[in-house]
C-alpha cells in the first residue's frame, strides 16, 4: 500500500471512530432513560402508584353519562 492510501485509510478509520463513539454515547444515555423509566424499580414504583390514584381517585369524581334532566 502506499502512504496515500494509508493517510486516507487512517481518515476513514478516524471517521469510523467517532461514529461509534457516539453510537455509544447514544447507547449509554439511552440505556440511563430506560432504567429511569422502570416502573417495577421501587425508587419510582410509588411516584407511579401515587399518580395512578390521583387518576382513579379524578375519574370516579368525573360524572361521564349524560341523562335528562
Amino acid at each position: 500500500m502506499s502512504v496515500k492510501e494509508l493517510k486516507q485509510e487512517i481518515e476513514e478509520l478516524k471517521k469510523e471512530v467517532q461514529r461509534l463513539e457516539d453510537e455509544n454515547s447514544s447507547l449509554w444515555f439511552l440505556m440511563g432513560e430506560l432504567e429511569k423509566s422502570n416502573i417495577a424499580n421501587p425508587e419510582y414504583q410509588k411516584q407511579f402508584l401515587k399518580v395512578f390514584q390521583k387518576i382513579r381517585h379524578h375519574n370516579l369524581m368525573t360524572h361521564n353519562k349524560v341523562e335528562d334532566a
